[in-house]
């Protein structure tokens, strides 16, 4: 039977149509099939942590507290070998004191004056878990750096919110970490839910930092800062919990 050149177009046409569609649903599977499987190796952790300074950096800074943030990600099924990734931010110390807004306000307007010092470890790994069990122990290894920044702001005296703000001092310095600790069920479902406590020994490189003190206020509005300097090893202690599918 003869085609006419129209008909062989459409038909042509609707191949070609047919052929996307088939693409786009294969590719949307394969999207989907990906999502679902990093989420279903993804594990994510937040907790509450105390920073505990060791060696000639404990003798300038005390205590530490903080929050911190965990990613895992399953190397094999059962969830034995995984990458992590931890990032948190804990305040060792500050000062504050009252002042008047400015000269020419006097002191019919006073603002608190408050200075705070920070430390934010970055750090990238490997982890090794026992994934049964009601008691679950797990041991991490691995590196990045740490931050040290100081941050002073001003706020008004009957208000909870900031004026402004200005960051005094920053550093950075190299850190491995080994760590470990136990994860202990309390929710299965949908969402897996875990207790885990844990602490993680950071061996930080030398940095310079700032401390109660380090900065002087000058007549005339100046300032003078006079940073420290050591090697920044701490020990990070962890209480959180773990959520995963």
């Amino acid at each position: 039977m003869y085609a006419s050149p129209i008909s062989r177009s459409l038909l042509l046409s609707m191949l070609v149509s047919a052929s996307a569609s088939a693409q786009r649903a294969s590719s949307n599977d394969s999207s989907t099939t990906f999502t679902a499987e990093l989420l279903r190796r993804s594990t994510a952790s937040v907790a509450v942590v105390q920073s505990r300074p060791q060696g000639v950096f404990g003798d300038r800074v005390g205590l530490g507290y903080g929050a911190s943030g965990a990613y895992q990600l399953r190397l094999d099924d059962d969830g034995v070998w995984s990458l992590r990734a931890d990032v948190g931010v804990m305040s060792y110390g500050g000062e504050s004191r009252r002042s008047m807004l400015s000269e020419a306000v006097g002191d019919r307007v006073q603002v608190d004056v408050e200075t705070s010092n920070y430390i934010v470890p970055i750090l990238f790994g490997v982890q090794l878990t026992r994934p049964t069990g009601a008691v679950r122990p797990y041991a991490n290894v691995g590196g990045g750096w740490q931050a040290f920044f100081t941050e002073s702001s001003v706020r008004g005296t009957s208000s909870t919110l900031g004026v402004a703000s200005t960051t005094n001092h920053s550093a950075w310095a190299p850190a491995w970490t080994a760590g470990g600790g136990v994860a202990m069920p309390v929710y299965s479902g949908k969402t897996s839910v875990q207790l885990d406590l844990g602490a993680q020994y950071v061996a930080g490189g030398r940095a310079r930092y700032l401390t109660t003190g380090s900065i002087v206020d000058l007549p005339g509005g100046a300032i003078r800062v006079t940073p420290i300097e050591s090697a920044t090893h701490l020990v990070v202690v962890r209480l959180g919990a773990r959520i995963s599918r």
